[in-house]
């Protein structure tokens, strides 16, 4: 996936979450337990992974590319 590919799909979740979270605060959703839960178990933490990897994509890409650099010149040296 591209980069620009990546960044749009982050936005568009970030979008929905957000109509989520305001769902959330002005509707009467917040007394129901599911509702909730969904927001505590599922919602908060993928709009925070994402805002995270939108933040810090080109780190974590570095870091991703170096890895791959790392275990292809170990498994070249192995043989």
């Amino acid at each position: 996936m591209s980069n620009k590919n990546l960044r749009v799909t982050m936005r568009w979740i970030h979008i929905v979450g957000a109509g989520f979270i305001g769902t959330y605060i002005y509707s009467p959703w917040s007394s129901n337990s599911a509702f909730t839960a969904l927001m505590q178990f599922v919602i908060i933490p993928v709009l925070s992974l994402t805002g995270i990897v939108m933040w810090k994509q080109a780190l974590l890409k570095k870091l991703i590319k170096g890895k791959s650099d790392q275990i292809n010149i170990r498994a070249m040296s192995d043989s």
